[in-house]
């Protein structure tokens, strides 16, 4: 079993699940998946994980994302983006300065309240089927964060925008929640995620490209398991541990560590541990073994 992420370029209007797919059948490999749902209509990086990878998808879901967005005003749409049906008009205009004013209001901690037209499961039923049979429910609100948001070009009745955010941040419904606030509205008529965390999409492999690459070049372009971790500390340890520690047998430490970190073995990774103190010494145990014994030398 192979084990790491891939760094894919999801295409416009193929599904999360169709790139899952396809990584599937080009590494002839079942345990593989995508680390949160990137729009049909959106394009961009999308990490998926392969093999014991699996079990760091919430890590991965929790990184930090970049979007370039090329918002349209004067119109609102259904499910927010350009796929959807036009339900209300403006003919009310903005100029780039108005629109700078408006965006450094949504710097920083802001709540939001997720579109009908999401992934997002409320008791189970993800909301876009409910939306499709005519069904709106109430939502929770979330408090989620912009690190920055420039304007890279304006020229009414369209901007492209940059948004550097927090993980569950939805560009579809800050672009609404802008229009309506410059009484302009606003839609999302081109979405591209360029960045998750540490995976570019200048370095991404195009989704249309998955079955034409070499099964090996594409094992090659696996990314270590480690780099969904990399905000923990990390701590290396002696060789005549491994076995204890994949094992979950616990060992004593002689200083305090973080709480949880990366831990290696004579440099090679194995998961992530936790420490902790009783009766004034120091331990560490094994959260997520995740050494692969087939492809590794310990």
């Amino acid at each position: 079993m192979y084990s790491g992420i891939l760094n894919v370029d999801k295409e416009k209007g193929i599904s999360s699940a169709r790139v899952v797919s396809l990584v599937r059948k080009a590494l002839g490999q079942k345990k593989v998946g995508h680390t949160g749902t990137l729009d049909l209509e959106a394009s961009g990086v999308l990490p998926i994980v392969v093999g014991k990878a699996t079990r760091l998808s919430d890590y991965m879901m929790g990184k930090d994302k970049t979007y370039e967005c090329l918002m349209v005003f004067g119109k609102k749409t259904d499910t927010l983006d350009g796929a959807g049906k036009v339900i209300k008009e403006s003919s009310t205009t903005c100029s780039r300065e108005e629109l700078e004013n408006i965006l450094s209001k949504y710097m920083g901690e802001i709540v939001q309240i997720p579109p009908m037209y999401s992934a997002l499961k409320v008791d189970g039923k993800k909301l876009y089927d409910l939306a499709r049979s005519g069904i709106e429910i109430e939502r929770k609100k979330r408090k989620v964060n912009i690190y920055d948001i420039e304007i890279l070009d304006f020229a009414f009745p369209q901007a492209r925008i940059l948004v550097k955010c927090s993980k569950g941040t939805y560009i579809r419904t800050l672009i609404d929640d802008i229009g309506e606030e410059l009484e302009t509205l606003a839609f999302v008529k081109e979405l591209r995620r360029i960045r998750v965390g540490e995976f570019d999409v200048d370095k991404a492999i195009k989704s249309s490209e998955i079955l034409e690459i070499d099964k090996e070049e594409l094992l090659a372009r696996l990314e270590n398991m480690d780099i969904a971790l990399n905000k923990y500390p990390s701590i290396d340890l002696a060789r005549n541990l491994f076995d204890k520690l994949i094992n979950g047998m616990i060992i004593k430490i002689n200083k305090p560590l973080a709480n949880e970190l990366r831990v290696y073995i004579a440099g090679e990774f194995i998961g992530l541990g936790k420490s902790f103190e009783e009766s004034g010494e120091y331990f560490l145990k094994m959260e997520k073994v995740l050494y692969d014994r087939e492809n590794k030398n310990l």
